[in-house]
């Protein structure tokens, strides 16, 4: 056995260690990145299938959105318009997604294609969206969905 003479020296080591064992692989990196990105799909599809089970389970407790027209909704909100069948997605394709992961937290942007009725009226948009995640109890859950409409400029 080694034994380090200086409590300091000791004290360093330690330290060095701690915050080597505390920063993220290279490869846990990637699988949290493809497991967000899954997450986004799952989310499309819950959307699109009217999943209540799948978005009472995804959202946290203190989930909202920033729609479109600048307003916002609650978890209560999001989740009810989706039980009375008010809102109907039939296409959600995400892309140009890119994660970043801040330990417990991490954000999704990208570019969501959206087809769908809202209480009766049809309509499609391309939104430019930013998603925070948080992750508790094992898993990853949405607090935070914001979307701004991409408007193409004519000439």
């Amino acid at each position: 056995m080694i034994r380090l003479a200086s409590p300091s020296l000791r004290f360093v080591l330690a330290s060095t260690f701690a915050f080597l064992a505390a920063l993220p692989s290279h490869a846990q990196s990637n699988a949290d990145d493809n497991t967000l990105i899954k997450l986004q799909h799952d989310w499309a599809e819950a959307r699109k299938h009217a999943d209540l089970a799948f978005l009472e389970s995804f959202y946290a407790k203190e989930f909202t959105v920033g729609n479109m027209d600048g307003s916002e909704s609650s978890r209560a909100k999001d989740l009810s318009m989706f039980s009375s069948g008010d809102l109907k997605p039939s296409v959600i394709t995400d892309d140009e997604m890119q994660v970043h992961i801040y330990g417990q937290a991490a954000l999704v942007t990208g570019v969501e294609h959206l087809e769908g009725s809202y209480k009766g009226h049809t309509g499609k948009f391309d939104l430019r969206f930013a998603n925070t995640f948080v992750y508790r109890d094992g898993h990853w859950q949405l607090a935070r969905h914001q979307a701004t409409p991409i408007v193409t400029k004519r000439p």
